[in-house]
This record gives structure tokens, C-alpha cells and sequence, in this order.
């Protein structure tokens, strides 16, 4: 293997330009695969921290009695992804809206004009969505609700707009992927023809068909390590500017996403090493 590996790395040298700015382009392809897996992580991330402040709230009617709105309540927080069921009387709710208007308007009025209500929220690791729309289908016509406050429209479109976003960049990144492939295969038959004079010379001497590939697999590995490890060292070395702009609410460890591209890198490496091995070794042993 060490031989193999020399021997790699003297065809990778023989490149010349071609090898060097085909590192980089690898290394250009799988940063923007990173900063695409950054910008979707930091979405779903944003979309959790969004739907953690969802709530659905039924406005009561004024003749609604306790027990009933309680039996209600009750029945809501017995539906799935419901974590809290709160009776909001109508004390509460003018000290809520006192709180964010003022007092000015209610003090304008004779009697508090405030409905009672029953604010329910939700878990933010499940299906908001789904969640919000049992529980409104479940108070909808009942005869103790006013009217309901769900949000269940822009929820529905937070979603679609989330599920557009990483179809979108999942696409993106297998392209990216496929043209760091093609340019790792490309660098890998001009190292196989600028090598082929060694070629015979290694099988002169003895060398099996299966060194002469691992040597080659080996100098697509480099590449495409060196394309992932530029990735890396650039994410790295921006991620105090990215975090401020929207990385705020992303999950996946920037060391994490960096070690994730340089892999991706040797695994693209050897796979556009392998698609151009068989027919240029082939034409060169004919």
C-alpha cells in the first residue's frame, strides 16, 4: 500500500494544473453542498423554533359554564402532540391584552368585552400541522366556542415552503456531487496516460492489474480528500459569519458538517477514480 500510495501521488504530481484545479473545483462543489445542508439545517431549525410558539386558541362563549369548558379541555389535551391545554377567564385575558395595548382601550369601557378562551399548544418535535387541524376540527361547532384562532393556513404553508426549500438543495447537491465526480474521473485518465509508459514497466515487473488500480483509486481518494478538506478549512474559517447570518438556529456542529464533506470527498474521489479506470486501462493494454 505504501508503494501504492507513492506511486499515486507521482501521478497526481504529473497532472500538473489540470490535478490542482480539479481539486478545486472538487473542493468549490462540496462547499457549496455544505453551505446548502447549512442553509436547510438552519430552516428546519428555524421552522422547530417557529412552531414551539403555535398555539390554537378557542374563544368561549360568555354562557359557556366551567364544567363543560373543563370537560372540553380535557378531551383536547388527550389528543396527540397537545402538551398544554390552558383555560384563559376573562380576568386573564384583559390583563393580557392590558399588558401588550395598554389600558387606555379597555378603560374606555364600561364592562370587559373580553372573551374567556382555551389556549392549547403543541409539541414542536411532531407534526404541528396535523396537531393544530385535529384540534380545531374537534372544537369547531361546539356549542361552548365563539370562534377559533388556529394559524392552520400559514402553518400548511410554512410547510410546503420548507419541503420546496430541501427538495431543491437535495437536487442541487447531487449535482454538485455528480460534477465533482466527472472532474474527479477526467483528472484520473490524464493520470493513467501520463503514467502509461510506468504501467508497462509495473507489469514488466510483476505488478498485478489490481495494484495498478488500487494506485489510481488511491490518487482519485487524494483528490477529492483535498477538494473536501478546502470545503472544510473554508467553512471553518467563516463560520463566525455565517452562524450571525443565519446558522443561529442550525444543528449539525460545523466541525461535524466539515468532517462530513472531507469523507464525502474521498468517497467522491474513488467513485470518479473507478467510472474512468476499466476503459482507459483497457486501451492502454490493448
Amino acid at each position: 500500500m505504501s508503494r501504492a500510495f507513492r506511486e499515486a501521488l507521482v501521478a497526481l504530481w504529473r497532472t500538473g494544473t489540470v490535478g490542482v484545479l480539479s481539486a478545486v473545483a472538487v473542493g468549490a462543489s462540496l462547499l457549496l453542498v455544505g453551505v446548502f445542508v447549512q442553509v436547510i439545517d438552519a430552516a428546519r431549525g428555524l421552522s422547530a423554533s417557529v412552531k414551539d410558539r403555535v398555539e390554537v386558541e378557542a374563544y368561549l362563549k360568555d354562557r359557556a359554564s366551567r364544567s363543560k369548558v373543563q370537560e372540553l379541555a380535557e378531551q383536547i389535551a388527550g389528543l396527540s402532540g397537545v402538551v398544554d391545554v390552558t383555560y384563559i377567564d376573562k380576568q386573564a385575558a384583559s390583563k393580557e391584552f392590558r399588558k401588550m395595548f395598554g389600558n387606555e382601550l379597555l378603560d374606555a369601557l364600561s364592562e370587559n368585552p373580553l372573551p374567556a378562551s382555551i389556549r392549547v399548544r403543541f409539541d414542536p418535535t411532531g407534526d404541528v400541522t396535523v396537531s393544530a387541524r385535529e384540534v380545531i376540527a374537534m372544537v369547531e361547532g361546539n356549542d361552548l366556542v365563539e370562534s377559533i384562532d388556529g394559524g392552520e393556513a400559514w402553518l400548511s404553508g410554512l410547510d410546503r415552503a420548507l419541503e420546496v426549500a430541501t427538495g431543491v438543495g437535495v437536487a442541487l447537491g447531487l449535482v454538485l456531487c455528480v460534477a465533482c465526480t466527472f472532474a474527479v474521473s477526467n483528472t484520473s485518465k490524464l493520470m493513467v496516460l501520463a503514467q502509461r509508459e510506468a504501467i508497462e514497466v509495473m507489469r514488466l515487473v510483476g505488478a498485478t492489474r489490481a495494484f495498478v488500480r488500487t494506485t489510481f483509486l488511491i490518487g482519485g481518494a487524494v483528490q477529492g480528500t483535498i477538494g473536501g478538506c478546502l470545503a472544510a478549512l473554508i467553512l471553518l474559517g467563516t463560520s463566525g459569519m455565517t452562524t450571525s447570518w443565519f446558522m443561529v438556529d442550525a444543528s449539525i456542529p460545523i466541525t461535524t458538517l466539515g468532517s462530513g464533506l472531507v469523507l464525502l470527498g474521498f468517497l467522491l474521489g474513488v467513485l470518479g477514480s473507478w467510472t474512468s479506470l476499466n476503459r482507459v486501462l483497457q486501451a492502454i493494454a490493448s
